[in-house]
This record gives structure tokens, C-alpha cells and sequence, in this order.
């Protein structure tokens, strides 16, 4: 009986350790899948190329998302490449708990040091209300002259797109989206 007991409680303690090593491989959404956005935008999954995933705003032009999480052009319209191409966030993938990755990039008479990480995993309220199960994914940056922010992506493996994500810097800018709805 008690090596019976042993086992369960063993069993019980290492279920939990392994759900933790799990990871998650890079994939893009299934085309025509449409993400709505608490803000009504709306985005169309096209297909991929390589590391990019091919998407579209409804009614508006095509874009591409590096490693699920770097739109180019970016929603500004400002060309994202060279900064991409320094960052390489596809290095983050496949998604494992504790993977991290660093970049050092100079534009606009800065110098930005990124440090990216894939956080944890967890549940989160998703779209439709939802209880969905997402990767956190990290990003620090730090400038030069003092300049410091941190971005978060909650990617859903089930959808295969960031379906929340949160912008905050120190001089008191943020930016939030969550996808509120998800039609495939």
C-alpha cells in the first residue's frame, strides 16, 4: 500500500513538471481564418511563407507577421524589416518555457537592447469569453538614454495567433489588443 501511494504522489508532482516541458512549434493560422479585435479591426489569415505568417486587414492591405508577433508593414505603416531582421524572432521557436533570445538594434539615434522570453504557460480568458490555454511570451527593451519598455503576447496554440497582447514604457505609454473573436 504505501509504495502505492509513493507512486501516486510521484505521479501526481511530475504530471504537472512535464506539462511544463512541453512546447509549442511555429505555425501560422489556417487561411481564412478571421481574428476580430476588441478595437473591431478585423484580420484574415492568408497562408505563410517561411517565418511569416500572411495575413490581411479586413478591407484594408496585406501584411506579414514574423514568428506571430511582429506585423510588417507595422500598424503605423512604418517598414519593420531591417528591425526584424536584426531581432530574428523566429529564434524564439518552438516555444519552450525559459527560451530566450537577445538583440541589440540602433534607429533614431538610439540603441535598443531586446531581451525575449517565453515566460510561462497559463489559462486566460480568450475570445468569446473562453477559457484558453496560451504561451506568455516577453519582451524587455532597454535604450541607451534611459528608455525602457516591456511588450507581452498570450499565444493561443489552438488558434496559432497572439490573442492578447500589452505595450507599456516608461513614459507612461501603453497599448493593449485582444482578440474577442475568432471565426474559422
Amino acid at each position: 500500500m504505501t509504495k502505492r501511494l509513493a507512486a501516486a504522489l510521484a505521479a501526481a508532482l511530475l504530471l504537472p513538471a512535464a506539462a511544463g516541458a512541453q512546447t509549442m512549434e511555429f505555425g501560422c493560422p489556417e487561411p481564412g481564418t478571421t481574428f476580430t479585435y476588441d478595437s473591431g479591426v478585423k484580420v484574415t489569415a492568408k497562408g505563410r511563407e517561411g517565418n511569416d505568417c500572411l495575413m490581411e486587414i479586413v478591407g484594408g492591405k496585406p501584411y506579414k507577421l514574423r514568428a506571430l508577433l511582429f506585423d510588417n508593414p507595422a500598424p503605423d505603416g512604418r517598414d519593420m524589416t531591417t528591425f526584424i531582421d536584426t531581432l530574428k524572432p523566429e529564434r524564439l521557436w518552438p516555444l519552450e518555457i525559459g527560451r530566450k533570445i537577445e538583440a541589440r538594434f540602433t534607429g533614431g539615434g538610439r540603441t535598443w537592447n531586446y531581451t525575449m522570453s517565453v515566460a510561462k504557460q497559463e489559462k486566460r480568458t480568450g475570445p468569446g469569453g473562453a477559457l484558453a490555454d496560451v504561451w506568455l511570451v516577453e519582451m524587455i527593451e532597454q535604450a541607451d538614454k534611459g528608455g525602457r519598455s516591456l511588450s507581452r503576447w498570450w499565444i493561443s496554440p489552438k488558434d496559432k495567433f497572439a490573442i492578447a497582447f500589452d505595450f507599456t514604457n516608461g513614459e507612461g505609454k501603453a497599448t493593449r489588443a485582444r482578440v474577442t473573436e475568432v471565426k474559422h
